[in-house]
């Protein structure tokens, strides 16, 4: 709770105060700026809607509206959207009928820590979903992604008859890297790999680290032509790239190549043209970087699902 109520106060928390009596709108307001907190004040649920849609606070505090019972609905909405917190003003008054600055105090203060331990959830909570989803060594997607996003893909293209390529990318010789120049060492040629695709590939394009020096491309709305001409820069690119070429390091850093296997699938759009059922895309471009490295290094296989 102590470090809660630390990330509370690291900044200037908003309250936005709601209330149609403007001596106690005042009233509360000053007080809430004496606590250290910021403040906005309106008069009405609909100009309170206008707020949090734009700037949400991170708390509000409500008070007498009356008769207005559609402008109450709208404004829950819009909180419960941002998960604001609600505090009713008459919750903190004294049976005098005067505020009380202590309830008042700690009611908004527990609820700006309610509010900072949910966005500190649901930052972890994405955080996480990251990790689900990316590889931590390279930063790129990992295979769970990108078998989902395949299906997801073989369907789009099905649907709107668009072709669909994938490309296996295998780095030649990784082994010997780590066994002449330590793991650390071939971490660093994967995350240069990594940055290589990347930089090489399309927005469009969507890349990922299949398994060990694996690197695995769905190249959407791509033919067979421009699967090769994809294939062939990235394979140019990486001959043109020093691996380890880290200045003070005292190496003069890695020259390496890369075999690729290509896979590509026109679906149909008419009778009689074009490829009539889901390709398992991933698999035949196995097949095709299988050849590729059967053939030598430095190679490139395309084959097409029919």
């Amino acid at each position: 709770m102590m470090l809660i109520s630390s990330l509370a106060h690291s900044k200037s928390a908003v309250v936005l105060m709601i209330d149609s009596d403007a001596v106690r709108q005042r009233q509360v307001r000053d007080k809430l700026v004496a606590m250290g907190y910021a403040v906005r004040s309106v008069d009405d649920f609909e100009s309170a809607l206008g707020i949090i849609e734009n700037t949400p606070p991170d708390v509000v505090l409500v008070g007498e509206q009356e008769g207005d019972a559609k402008g109450w609905n709208n404004l829950q909405s819009g909180l419960n959207q941002w998960g604001v917190p609600t505090i009713n003003l008459e919750q903190v008054m004294s049976q005098a009928g005067d505020i009380n600055e202590s309830e008042l105090k700690l009611r908004v203060d527990a609820a700006v820590q309610s509010r900072t331990l949910q966005d500190a959830l649901m930052a972890e909570n994405a955080r996480l979903s990251a990790e689900r989803l990316h590889d931590p060594l390279t930063g790129l997607f990992n295979r769970r992604y990108i078998m989902i996003r395949a299906e997801e893909e073989i369907t789009r293209s099905s649907r709107r008859g668009h072709p669909l390529s994938c490309m296996l990318v295998d780095i030649d010789g990784f082994e010997k890297v780590n066994e002449s120049w330590g793991h650390q060492m071939g971490d660093v040629v994967l995350r240069d790999m990594a940055h290589v695709l990347t930089r090489t590939l399309r927005a469009s394009d969507v890349a990922c680290r299949y398994r060990d020096d694996e690197f695995l491309v769905l190249l959407t709305d791509t033919d067979a032509g421009g699967a090769q001409i994809a294939a062939n820069r990235v394979r140019d690119a990486v001959n043109s790239y020093t691996f380890f070429n880290q200045a003070g390091s005292g190496s003069d850093g890695l020259k390496l190549t890369v075999s690729v296997g290509v896979a590509y699938w026109q679906p149909a759009t008419k009778p009689g043209q074009g490829g009539t059922w889901e390709p398992q895309l991933v698999g035949l471009a196995e097949r095709a970087l299988k050849a590729a490295k059967q053939s030598g290094t430095n190679r490139l296989v395309l084959l097409q699902a029919t």
